[in-house]
């Protein structure tokens, strides 16, 4: 990558205007990539949703309908003891640490010599989560809390990306005991030809290990949970990270010279 880098033109030239050693004839280095690289992550951090300008004073940036669902968020649901906004969590709607949620375990099943992700088990069909990390039995079926700005952009939820709608996400985290013994990969959304592949790991030693904080279920109104996804579809959605917006960040040419990505719901690139 550093030689493709240092033979483009147009990248040294770009990279010694901002790098007093690259304008003087020296190359550019993998630290300097890697902070060019941090820079431009650092423009695609949305975080000026509705509930960010309510904060601030705009009492209309939030309609009645988000702000009963932030309520809730913050009350009665319990997502906050998790989907932390204080502190460490830097308003990201995450503690950012492990926690067994319930999820259930789904693993595509390869032929011999195919696809390169090892599962765990005795069957081969879990996923030991933050064990792989740790070696720590005691952290088996462990994930990240994941956080909640721009949620409703995601086109699957929880690590394995076992459900595809929202709303049944936020069901099944409201009472994982009983919704996941009897998950459907169909129902869920799950694509047919990921379905063709797929098979269940247990799930009952993954809930004999469920967070203490999601052994009692939330029960909530049909008006509560609808009000609760208006706050987390909406209230925490930024409208710089649209698909519009994004896609305009594509570019038609780059310095290599090399063919741009082409992302299927953004059409020709701009």
């Amino acid at each position: 990558m550093l030689a493709r880098l240092n033979a483009a033109a147009e990248y040294r030239t770009r990279f010694g205007a901002l790098f007093p050693s690259v304008q003087a004839g020296g190359p550019i280095d993998f630290t300097m990539f890697g902070r060019a690289i941090a820079e431009f992550e650092f423009t695609l951090v949305f975080a000026d949703a509705p509930v960010d300008r309510f904060a601030r004073g705009e009492l209309r940036a939030m309609t009645a309908s988000e702000k009963r669902g932030a309520l809730v968020f913050f009350g009665k649901g319990r997502c906050v003891d998790c989907h932390a906004v204080a502190g460490a969590a830097n308003e990201m709607f995450s503690d950012f640490e492990n926690r067994v949620v319930g999820v259930p375990q789904i693993a595509p099943v390869f032929g011999p010599g195919k696809g390169n992700m090892l599962f765990d088990g005795p069957g081969k069909d879990e996923d030991f989560g933050l064990e792989q990390v740790t070696g720590s039995a005691a952290d088996r079926y462990k994930f990240r809390t994941a956080p909640l700005r721009n949620l409703a952009l995601q086109s699957a939820f929880f690590h394995n990306g076992a459900y595809t709608r929202l709303r049944d996400a936020v069901v099944f985290h409201l009472d994982a005991l009983s919704h996941a013994p009897a998950y459907d990969a169909k129902r869920a959304g799950v694509d047919k030809d990921l379905r063709l592949r797929l098979r269940l790991g247990p799930i009952e030693p993954v809930l004999s290990r469920l967070d203490p904080w999601l052994l009692a279920p939330v029960v909530l109104s049909s008006r509560e949970l609808g009000d609760l996804l208006h706050f987390l579809r909406d209230g925490l959605r930024d409208e710089r990270a649209k698909r519009r917006a994004l896609c305009a960040l594509v570019p038609r040419t780059v310095p290599s010279g090399l063919s741009t990505m082409k992302f299927e719901r953004c059409g020709t690139p701009r």
